[in-house]
């Protein structure tokens, strides 16, 4: 089938939140150049809710497991109903690579995709360390294009809500592995520091309740927002600034058009800052030798030292933002 041909598109990000709101933007770029395709988007089940408000490039969002039997069995039979004439996987994992290469054999449709793991392949610059956005891009540019190849500065993701303004900033203090946070003593101290009112998303998961109970014990002064997955979006939108660690409340934030100051500590901002750093811009040490000991960013889950980030204090944070016209 001619890439122009496409009606039916089914486009699969079986990663965390971070990773399914990052690749709207290159839903946005396929709606943009096949405006005539229904694009169904596959995520984790848990992450669907987080869609089900909001406006976005998708026509279609659906939750799916692959983890059983059962899983495959029932997401065969719903995929059929879709009737897609294509498959794009963006990252590709290791249990939908061997569903989807299935799938496509048995109903005789393109499986394409995309994993950076992979050093060669069909892809646009295949293997090469860029951001998230742009290798996804690429991607999406590979096999459903035959123009220019997108920039990812002109995708940001967009998950739309209507105007909503709040004089509110969040205040991002959790992430997937300790190295990634900055201290909570410094969110406590930044929270007494601002004029303003301070939010602070966390789920009932109890690693985010261990936080909880011990920014109370630090003495913080935000207000802590437990809302389920789909009723996030709304709490946050209109919110002035989200000030945090590099998480995917981070990326939720952008989305929905709210200002960030991104914290970084272990890994580098090229892959998971894609972003116009005018509007969101970033901490970030260059040039620690621990850092790149083994790869081109720092994979430990927990570190005594946190050099990368612990010397960066609330008070020079308050000074940029305050010189960046962000407060």
């Amino acid at each position: 089938m001619n890439k122009s041909s496409y009606t039916n598109i089914l486009v699969i990000k079986n990663r965390a939140m971070g990773d399914a709101i990052i690749s709207l933007s290159t839903i946005q770029y396929i709606k943009k150049i096949h405006p005539n395709a229904k694009i169904t988007y596959i995520v984790p089940k848990w992450i669907a809710p987080l869609f089900k408000e909001t406006e976005i490039a998708a026509d279609e969002v659906i939750g799916m497991d692959f983890n059983t039997i059962s899983d495959w069995w029932n997401n065969f039979f719903l995929i059929k109903k879709i009737k897609p004439d294509c498959i794009f996987e963006m990252f590709q994992a290791g249990r939908t690579k061997k569903f989807f290469s299935l799938y496509s054999k048995i109903n005789f449709i393109p499986y394409y995709f995309h994993n950076h793991h992979v050093k060669s392949g069909p892809v646009h610059d295949q293997g090469k360390i860029k951001s998230n956005i742009q290798r996804d891009l690429d991607g999406a540019w590979t096999f459903f294009s035959q123009g220019e190849i997108p920039n990812h500065l002109d995708y940001e993701p967009k998950m739309k809500l209507g105007v909503d303004n709040k004089e509110q900033i969040i205040l991002g203090v959790v992430a997937t592995r300790e190295t990634k946070m900055w201290p909570l003593e410094y969110y406590t101290e930044l929270s007494k520091l601002l004029d303003y009112k301070i939010v602070i998303p966390l789920s009932k998961s109890s690693t985010d309740q261990k936080i909880k109970e011990k920014l109370i014990e630090l003495g913080t002064q935000a207000n802590f927002v437990e809302k389920s997955l789909g009723e996030l979006p709304r709490e946050l939108n209109g919110s002035k600034l989200y000030i945090g660690n590099d998480t995917g409340i981070k990326h939720l934030s952008i989305a929905l058009g709210i200002p960030t100051f991104t914290l970084f500590g272990p890994e580098p901002p090229l892959e998971w800052h894609p972003y116009d750093t005018e509007k969101h811009p970033f901490y970030f040490r260059e040039g620690l030798e621990c850092r790149t000991r083994v790869s081109h960013y720092c994979g430990l889950s927990t570190c005594e030292e946190m050099i990368c980030l612990n010397q960066y204090k609330p008070e020079q944070l308050l000074e940029t933002l305050s010189k960046k016209g962000m407060i």
